[in-house]
């Protein structure tokens, strides 16, 4: 049995199985990973590893800013969770979104055959409102660029779920209809992890961003946190 700590900031409710189930977190933003796509969200002390679909990406990326994560020491956030486990997988899966009616939808959504929580969460880089749109209205071509979904996964979708998104189909989300650069989201959080870790070293935070901006002005192909501070540190060493 998985016992979950009661903190004061998660909600819990029960399922018919009577285990515990989280429905919402609020606590501090500690770490982002476009890769997965997700995040750690610091609740009393406990850590919670939550997938986040990437058309919320940029949302958060704002919430976040400059903020040091390294300590979770981010800004507060609060997420509708989608719970998930079974008995084939026992490990929960928590899915967030800053919407409860993102949250319903991406019950429906995986309600289709061969879409679970991981393959939902990075198929949706457009906004909800657009996804469900295509549904009803059976555009396949927008179907099929979501990651993840073929021309049998379109259709599955629209077999399943047209007639049963009209509500999401209207909802005042920004409807976003272009895919979330993954990519670009990535660089900045690299970026930002490099300032921090060079004034981990005891340099100044200013001097850590310009020294940071400098390499990176240099070298615009720098890609990764070892290969920004290796640029840093050379350019320390040449001065």
């Amino acid at each position: 049995m998985v016992y979950f700590p009661r903190a004061a900031n998660s909600q819990l409710a029960t399922r018919n199985s009577g285990l515990p189930v989280i429905t919402h977190l609020q606590g501090r933003l500690a770490r982002m990973d476009v890769s997965g796509p997700a995040i750690e969200v610091d609740v009393a002390g406990v850590r919670y590893e939550v997938l986040v679909p990437l058309v919320l990406w940029p949302e958060i990326q704002v919430m976040a800013g400059e903020s040091d994560l390294t300590d979770g020491l981010g800004p507060e956030i609060g997420l509708h969770i989608f719970y998930h486990a079974t008995a084939n997988n026992p490990v929960p899966v928590l899915v967030g979104f800053l919407r409860r009616a993102e949250r319903d939808f991406f019950r429906k959504f995986t309600t289709v055959e061969g879409i679970g929580p991981a393959k939902a969460a990075r198929a949706m880089n457009i906004s909800v409102s657009t996804i469900a749109r295509a549904i009803e209205q059976e555009d396949r071509a927008v179907l099929t660029k979501l990651p993840g979904i073929g021309t049998r996964g379109a259709d599955k979708i629209i077999a399943t779920l047209r007639g049963k998104v009209i509500a999401e189909a209207a909802l005042h989300d920004g409807g976003v209809a272009q895919p979330v650069d993954a990519a670009k989201f990535e660089q900045k959080r690299v970026v930002a992890d490099a300032v921090e870790a060079v004034s981990a070293l005891g340099y100044p935070r200013a001097d850590a961003k310009r020294w940071v901006e400098d390499a990176m002005a240099a070298d615009p192909g720098l890609a990764t946190l070892e290969a920004i501070m290796m640029a840093v540190l050379r350019g320390l060493d040449s001065r």
